[in-house]
Formats: structure tokens, C-alpha cells, sequence
């Protein structure tokens, strides 16, 4: 009887157990939560950067010494206006339009750093100065006043004649012909007959080319025809032989002929 005697639990300790573990589920849950939460938190503060940090020291400014102001360069000398009316000049120095008086021994590429001396009273001074209204530079100084310049000598220009032009020589005219010239002889000896051709039997027509020069003088003479032992003899009276100068355009000129002698026995 006692073995099928079944002892059943009331529902009241039954909801009691289960809500005990319920709220202990929660506990544990909202603990594991809150502890993901703070690990996460510190997690994400380590990883900000830590490794682009760079050390660095702030150091004061290092005063730098002042330096001192350049001094002004000196500027050349140039040109300039003055309130004064007498021109200066540093330099006696001759204008370019006047007459030299002294040859120069050098030349030089420089530009001039003066002005050369006006052509109105001025005086040596500092500096060039040109007042307005001044002229260009011209006159000498004679002391350390004003100066009046001299009047300007301007050099008359000299003429030279162009050289004469040479002409050239004209030429050599060639000979004239003049076929047979004895009827232009003023002289014409007559040939030698010698005993040897006239032994021989040599006798008739022998021609001689001449050539007369520009006076009528025979400069050469060659037999080119007759009997040879006649030749010699016409040749030595053809160069004895004197003819009249023959002129072309009034100019005299040399003349190529021929002289023909008749050797006869008599």
C-alpha cells in the first residue's frame, strides 16, 4: 500500500523553483553583458592610434641675431639737372663736333662716363650737370668761374679728285692684206742678178711675202715662188724696201703683201 503511495510536490514550490531560475539566468546574462560592454569599451581606448603617436618636445624659439643694414651702394655718376644756370663739367673733355688738335694714340670700346664741355660759359665741378635750356658741349674752361666758349671752327671739307681711271692698252690690230704692194713703194731697190744664176740660165718671176710694220718698214720676208737661185737675192731687196703706212680708222696698221721682181737676162 505504502509502495504505490505517490507524494506530489504543491505548484507553489514548483513556480518557486522555476522562478529562481529564471532570475538566475538573468543575473548571469546581464553580468556577461555588462562585463562585454566594459571590455569592448577599453578595448576600442587602446586601439585609438597607438601606433601613428610620435614623441615630441616643444622647444622655445631660437632669437636670431639681428643683422645690420646693408649700406647703400654709390651710384655712378650720371648727367643730371641743376637748379644752378652755369652747366659743370668733371672733365675738360673736347665735343665731337670740334676740330681735333691732338691726335689720340689709343682707342678704346668703353662708352665715356663724361659729358664733353658745352657750348656755353660752364665751370669744373663734382658732377656733370645740364640746366635746362643749356646747349650741347662745345667751349674750354679758363678757370674755376664760368667760361665763355670759344666760337666753333668747323674744318672746311676736303675735295679730293677721284684717281684717274686707267685705260687699258689697245689691242694689237691684225695685219692688213694688201695683196701685191709695189705700187705702194716709196723705195724699192731692185735684186742683185748674180753671174752664178745668170750662168745657170735662171731667170724669170719671183714672189716675195713681206710684212710691213705700222711706219712702212719691212720686217720680214720670204720668197714663195721662182727659181731658188733667184730667191736670196729678192729677199735681201724686198727688207731694203720702205712703203707708204697704211691706216685703219686713223690708226696705222701692219700690212702682209707681196713684192714680185722680173729677173731678164739682158
Amino acid at each position: 500500500m505504502f509502495d504505490r503511495l505517490i507524494e506530489s510536490e504543491p505548484e507553489s514550490a514548483d513556480f518557486k523553483n522555476r522562478r529562481g531560475y529564471f532570475m538566475v539566468s538573468t543575473l548571469v546574462v546581464g553580468v556577461l553583458f555588462t562585463v562585454a560592454v566594459v571590455i569592448s569599451i577599453y578595448a576600442s581606448d587602446y586601439g585609438l592610434g597607438n601606433d601613428r603617436f610620435e614623441l615630441q618636445a616643444m622647444l622655445a624659439p631660437v632669437e636670431t641675431a639681428q643683422s645690420a643694414p646693408e649700406p647703400p651702394k654709390p651710384q655712378p655718376a650720371s648727367p643730371s639737372r641743376s637748379t644752378s644756370p652755369v652747366p659743370t663739367r668733371e672733365v675738360n673733355m673736347q665735343n665731337l663736333i670740334e676740330t681735333p688738335t691732338i691726335v689720340p694714340i689709343t682707342t678704346s670700346v668703353e662708352p665715356n662716363a663724361q659729358m664733353s664741355r658745352p657750348a656755353e660759359p660752364f665751370q669744373i665741378g663734382p658732377t656733370d650737370t645740364t640746366p635746362a635750356g643749356t646747349g650741347q658741349p662745345i667751349g674750354p674752361p679758363t678757370g674755376p668761374g664760368p667760361v665763355e666758349a670759344p666760337p666753333v671752327v668747323v674744318a672746311p671739307p676736303v675735295i679730293t679728285e677721284p684717281p684717274p681711271v686707267k685705260k687699258d692698252p689697245p689691242l694689237p690690230m691684225k695685219p692688213v692684206s694688201g695683196g701685191v704692194v709695189n705700187g705702194n713703194a716709196t723705195s724699192l731697190p731692185k735684186p742683185a742678178y748674180s753671174a752664178a744664176a745668170i750662168a745657170v740660165g735662171a731667170q724669170g718671176k719671183v714672189d716675195v711675202q713681206v710684212l710691213i710694220d705700222e711706219s712702212g718698214r719691212v720686217i720680214s720676208a720670204k720668197a714663195v715662188s721662182g727659181h731658188i737661185m733667184l730667191r736670196d737675192a729678192a729677199e735681201r731687196a724686198a727688207r731694203s724696201a720702205r712703203f707708204t703706212p697704211t691706216y685703219l680708222s686713223k690708226v696705222p696698221v701692219k700690212v702682209t703683201g707681196v713684192i714680185v721682181y722680173n729677173f731678164m737676162r739682158g
